[in-house]
C-alpha cells in the first residue's frame, strides 16, 4: 500500500489505475444498482431512458466499468425509491422508503411495479426523477387531461 492509499479509511477500497485512483465502497454501488433495478421491474433501457442516457452508459454504472455522477445518483435514488445514504451505505444498511415507513431490501421492494406497462413505468421514473415543481406540473397536467376527458364524455 502506497502513502497516497494508506490515507483512505479501512471501509473504502482504493484502486489505481493508469488515470488515477478510483474509490469504491465494500459493496459495489454497481450490485446494489442491478439489485434496485430488478426489485423495481425496471429494465436498463427504461432506468437509462429515465436518466436521459444510453442503455450502454447506465449498464456501465451495473458492471462497475463507470460510475454515475452525484446528479445522476440523486436521481437513481429518487427512482428507487431510496435515499441516497442507504444507496451508497454498506451492505445490510440499506433501506427502502415508503409511505409506511422504511422496509428492509430483504422484503419486497416498495417500489415493485411489474404489473404496470412499460410506458406507465416510464410515468412513474420520470416522476420520481422530477423535482417538486416539476411533480405538480405532471399533476395539474394529468389533472385538467381527467378534466378533459369528463368534459368530453359529458358532451358526446
Amino acid at each position: 500500500m502506497n502513502k497516497e492509499t494508506a490515507e483512505w479509511p479501512p471501509e473504502v477500497k482504493v484502486f489505481q489505475e493508469r488515470r488515477g485512483t478510483i474509490i469504491q465502497p465494500k459493496l459495489q454501488l454497481r450490485e446494489k444498482l442491478r439489485k434496485l433495478r430488478e426489485n423495481s421491474g425496471y429494465t436498463q433501457s427504461q432506468v437509462a431512458k429515465i436518466l436521459n442516457c444510453s442503455r450502454s452508459t447506465y449498464t456501465y454504472y451495473e458492471t462497475g466499468k463507470s460510475s454515475p455522477d452525484l446528479s445522476t445518483l440523486v436521481t437513481l435514488s429518487k427512482i428507487y425509491n431510496v435515499s441516497i445514504e442507504s444507496l451508497l451505505a454498506e451492505e445490510g444498511s440499506v433501506t427502502v422508503f415508503s409511505d409506511a415507513g422504511k422496509l428492509s431490501m430483504d422484503r419486497k421492494n416498495s417500489s415493485h411495479i411489474y404489473e404496470l406497462s412499460a410506458d406507465e413505468m416510464l410515468l412513474i421514473g420520470y416522476f420520481r426523477a422530477a423535482s417538486s415543481e416539476e411533480k405538480e406540473e405532471l399533476l395539474r397536467f394529468a389533472q385538467n387531461v381527467n378534466c378533459e376527458k369528463k368534459e368530453n364524455k359529458g358532451h358526446a
